[in-house]
């Protein structure tokens, strides 16, 4: 952790979008802020973009789709998936307002090929869903206070973001056009819309992290409120401590126990090495203010997981400027 605590933002926003690689703990990062935000009684809904949601499975509760699932009774707290063909008729019918319309234009086999192909259209599709219900709810739950949107993995992820830039760019008018500024504007206003790093100390990530950072944040112009790193170890040794512990590893003069306590002591430390340079690097290269979340090898479900991170977001996350 920075040894000046960085300030956190004040309070959650109507979209709190989660990006990193794949394999850095992004979905369980998402599924703890979701319950940080539902704790202080927010109506939360955690969105994922693929069409195998794993928050369902997480909390027990079963899987309904396209439909929001109630992750517990006791909170506000609510998941749904979104993919491209039933954002694509939900847009559809919005748009055309007239079901039988709906059907003649969308449904018919030439459009359906047609739309796939066209640069941008899924991601923007999708993107309008996300913000419809980050400002005016869902029909199933009514309004929401907080979105939070477990992004796909860096490419993909990159895609589904930029995609309003892009076509607000190259599109001179019409209703795409109209959405994709909408939706643009939307994206890049900090009142609105938070974004936050997860990463892990270790090189891939760290490297990930830092064009993310790079195509988001400094191209982009996304507002990035904070970075996580995620199963971050403390493990210090003394100055020399390395060197003292390398030759005991093998010696004949200690028990086998006590020589693979002493092993396991040193990658402890070599790894707690490995992960201040890291450290210090995206503190160069990635300069948000910077959390770090524990590693959770005791828990024996996602749930548990997921209860132990939001544990430690609720320490720093959206507290109130005093």
């Amino acid at each position: 952790m920075p040894s000046r605590r960085p300030r956190p933002p004040v309070l959650p926003p109507r979209l709190a979008v989660v990006v990193g690689k794949g394999g850095v703990g992004r979905s369980s990062v998402s599924a703890a802020m979701g319950m940080v935000a539902a704790r202080r009684g927010r109506r939360t809904l955690i969105v994922e973009v693929t069409d195998r949601p794993v928050m369902p499975s997480w909390f027990g509760v079963p899987d309904l789709g396209y439909a929001p699932s109630r992750m517990d009774p006791g909170l506000p707290l609510w998941s749904h998936r979104v993919s491209w063909p039933e954002a694509l008729r939900e847009y559809g019918l919005i748009k055309l307002r007239v079901q039988a319309l709906y059907h003649l234009v969308f449904q018919n086999p030439f459009v359906q090929r047609l739309l796939p192909a066209i640069p941008g259209i899924a991601e923007i599709v999708m993107m309008g869903k996300i913000e419809w219900s980050a400002t005016r709810g869902l029909k199933e739950i009514g309004p929401v206070d907080t979105v939070v949107l477990d992004a796909p993995a860096t490419g993909h992820g990159v895609s589904l973001l930029t995609s309003p830039e892009v076509i607000a760019e190259s599109v001179p008018a019409g209703p795409l056009a109209e959405d994709a500024r909408r939706l643009r504007d939307f994206l890049k206003d900090p009142r609105q819309t938070q974004f936050h790093l997860v990463t892990l100390p270790e090189e891939m990530p760290v490297r990930e992290a830092e064009d993310l950072w790079r195509l988001l944040g400094q191209e982009s112009g996304m507002p990035f409120a904070s970075l996580l790193v995620n199963q971050h170890r403390d493990g210090d040794l003394p100055p020399d401590g390395e060197s003292a512990l390398g030759p005991l590893v093998r010696s004949p003069n200690l028990a086998p126990e006590v020589c693979a306590s002493v092993a396991a002591a040193l990658r402890t430390a070599v790894r707690a090495r490995q992960e201040r340079e890291y450290l210090k690097r995206l503190e160069t290269r990635v300069p948000l203010p910077r959390w770090s979340l524990p590693e959770v090898p005791g828990a024996r479900t996602h749930r548990d997981r997921v209860e132990v991170l939001a544990d430690h977001l609720d320490a720093f996350l959206w507290r109130e400027e005093r």
